[in-house]
């Protein structure tokens, strides 16, 4: 029992081993969304950046900036990104829809300057003396965000703050906009679904309380697209007007969209 113990101990140690390994392992992802793991050499100097790699198998591939969406070195992720001068690999510091990256700034070879970048694409350089000025207009999209850097609640020492509230603002605003649209999407099922049933009521010339059933199924699609709760009464009452009717197919299809 001893003995089994302890083998599995030492393999358990070995997978981990193994794992740590692999997880810290740099790689290179192309533009075609292939990951390359191996020994990565950034090429960074000079106006030609590019990134080498050697593979397990000892192979060497050399790709520009322009070959690659990325790549991990050190433990650290790298992308290109553009600026007014053109693209350069950055640092990823903090990822989000607004990203901060560090990068190498002109004839520099450490990680200095910093840079803002949007998941749109648009950048900004992380401003010194007109910081209040041009990041109130960069974050625009954000006003609780850009009016409290307007009225200097946040300034350049709060850059990981307003970055956070940021991201949050943002996330909040999609999340509330597919909210919406999912709610629209599902209102349009209900209501195709009572559409149906009144196109079918409406074939229909022997029914004695075929207008006001008409009007119950009206009210009903005013009120799904108004987000209003269907009063129980109301279904009650067209499911009396329609007992008759050979309808139940269509009826009880529009309930179930109801309730969903």
């Amino acid at each position: 029992m001893k003995t089994f113990s302890v083998v599995h101990i030492l393999l358990l140690v070995i997978f981990l081993l193994v794992y740590q390994c692999a997880k810290a392992q740099d790689f290179v992802v192309t533009a075609k969304g292939d990951t390359i793991a191996g020994k990565v050499r950034p090429l960074t100097y000079g106006p030609d950046k590019k990134v080498q790699i050697t593979t397990q198998d000892k192979k060497k591939n050399t790709y520009s900036i322009f070959q690659i969406r990325g790549f991990k070195f050190n433990n650290e992720v790298y992308h290109p990104v553009k600026l007014p001068a053109g693209y350069t690999f950055m640092k990823l510091i903090t990822p989000g829809y607004l990203s901060l990256y560090a990068f190498q700034q002109e004839n520099q070879v450490n990680y200095d300057g910093l840079c803002l970048v949007k998941r749109d694409g648009t950048t900004l350089e992380v401003p010194n003396l007109t910081f209040k000025k041009l990041m109130t207009r960069f974050l625009h999209d954000c006003e609780t965000v850009s009016k409290k850097i307007d009225d200097g609640v946040y300034g350049k020492k709060q850059l990981d703050q307003i970055i956070a509230e940021y991201n949050q603002c943002i996330d909040q605003r999609t999340s509330e906009s597919t909210a919406s649209v999912t709610r629209q999407q599902t209102q349009v099922k209900q209501v195709n679904a009572w559409d149906n049933l009144e196109e079918k009521l409406k074939e229909k010339t022997d029914l004695k309380d075929k207008e006001t059933a008409l009007e119950m199924i009206a009210e009903i699609k005013n009120k799904i697209r108004r987000s209003e709760k269907v009063p129980n009464f109301l279904i009650e009452g067209l499911k009396s007007s329609l007992a008759n009717a050979g309808l139940n197919e269509e009826l009880e299809k529009a309930l179930g969209e109801l309730n969903k």
